[in-house]
């Protein structure tokens, strides 16, 4: 077999393949003698066409086949001679195969570039810790009692709608004298103070009382999102039905059993400032990682396989599809405008990712840092009490997705960037 290598780019490489026809034709020839031991044509039993007539009849399949079974095996033999090993599936171009000659064809592949190194340790970043204070902690308590807020008359039922109140309502609403979309709705719920209504719209229901009617202007801002009233100004007319005030649940140990399960309310105050710090720990660790990726992507400039780059980009689009479906969205209903945004956005975000991971995974290599057994194990187990599962349900799943391998690059990748961290300044 011959064989020529030459570069197109840092990770682009043209393999250019010649078999020799007795190579080839011994394949071919095996083809046909396959195809004539179930071959049934009219006239002839099984396995007794005369090979002459296999030849006439079974030609095109039999190009098929050398193409689609004989060709790889032989790129395989060719880039294992040459030591080169693919990060994607080749293209194939200047195909030449006809019976009796040999086969040539060109395959380009992309590898993964080679760069040396540099500069990693030690690197300069902001390692400041921002420690949790009884102020955030608080806050989160607050938090909890307003989410198990209740909204009750008042004592007194005339009294006047005032901030942080619940207030039930039919609106009207028109421009210039006339109705437009979304103007109109009956017995609508408003929190004063929320911010779920446009500002001067809530600011005109201060003070109102139940069984009050009232009419008020509301200036729509410029860029509203609503184009056909945005800039325009409508004139609201209000019937009050219901004014509800908020009532917050005591914080004792009855709110700390109900809200988490705990015993008492010290407990709860201590699994929040638990998760609190678990989480700034998690920030603060994703924005060192970030500047430690800023400087070491600005210190390796190399050539990315655009396969990898479109393959992480394809992964980005449909994760984010993925999240955006589940805040009730549809990419595919998007504007056209959009949608386009939306996935040209996300490319050079994969170019950076995939470089950042040629990086990284020199390091751990020069490093020798891997990706062991017990760290798979504890990864199962971090992912099954995220989940609330066993991690033998976890384990069978990754077996039946058959992502441990990737998961192994995951893992080994970040002990990577652990080591990274703790080896920079701050």
């Amino acid at each position: 077999m011959k064989i020529t290598v030459s570069a197109v780019s840092g990770c682009a490489k043209d393999v250019q393949v010649e078999v020799p026809a007795d190579r080839v034709q011994t394949r071919v020839d095996d083809i046909y003698r396959r195809i004539s031991q179930e071959a049934k044509l009219p006239g002839f039993r099984k396995g007794k066409v005369p090979m002459d007539v296999i030849k006439k009849e079974y030609k095109a399949n039999v190009r098929e086949q050398v193409l689609q079974y004989e060709l790889p095996e032989f790129f395989r033999e060719a880039i294992r001679d040459q030591k080169i090993s693919p990060v994607a599936q080749p293209r194939i171009t200047e195909l030449n195969f006809e019976e009796g000659a040999p086969l040539k064809f060109n395959a380009r592949v992309e590898v993964k570039p080679q760069f040396e190194i540099k500069n990693y340790k030690g690197l300069k970043i902001d390692k400041a810790d921002q420690p949790v204070t009884a102020a955030e902690v608080d806050k989160t308590l607050e938090d909890l009692r307003e989410r198990g807020a209740q909204f009750v008359p008042p004592a007194d039922e005339a009294r006047a709608a005032q901030k942080s109140d619940l207030v039930v309502l039919d609106f009207d609403g028109q421009i210039d004298g006339k109705p437009f979309p979304g103007g109109k709705a009956s017995r609508y719920s408003v929190v004063l103070g929320s911010g779920n209504m446009l500002k001067d719209f809530e600011d005109a229901l201060m003070g109102v009382k139940k069984g009050d009617t009232k009419t008020f202007p509301v200036k729509f801002p410029d860029d509203y999102f609503g184009k056909d009233v945005a800039g325009k100004t409508a004139d609201f007319t209000v019937t009050i039905h219901e004014v509800k005030e908020k009532k917050l649940p005591a914080m004792d140990d009855e709110f700390a059993r109900e809200v988490s399960g705990l015993a008492t309310v010290a407990e709860l105050r201590a699994k929040i400032e638990e998760d609190l710090k678990a989480h700034r720990g998690a920030e603060q660790r994703a924005k060192r990682a970030e500047q430690i990726g800023e400087k070491l992507i600005a210190d390796h400039p190399f050539d990315v396989p655009q396969s990898l780059v479109d393959q992480e980009h394809q992964r980005l689009v449909q994760q984010g599809a993925e999240r955006m479906q589940r805040q009730g969205l549809d990419v595919n209903k998007l504007p056209e405008g959009q949608q386009k945004e939306f996935v040209e956005k996300l490319r050079p975000v994969a170019e950076r990712n995939v470089r950042m991971a040629l990086i990284v995974e020199k390091i751990s290599e020069k490093e020798n840092i891997q990706s062991d057994a017990k760290d798979f194990d504890a990864y199962v187990e971090k992912v099954a009490k995220s989940v609330h599962q066993a991690p033998d349900v976890v384990r069978r799943y990754i077996q039946q997705q058959d992502s441990q391998e990737s998961i192994q690059d995951f893992i080994r990748y970040e002990k990577t960037m652990d080591f990274l961290i703790a080896q920079a300044k701050g």
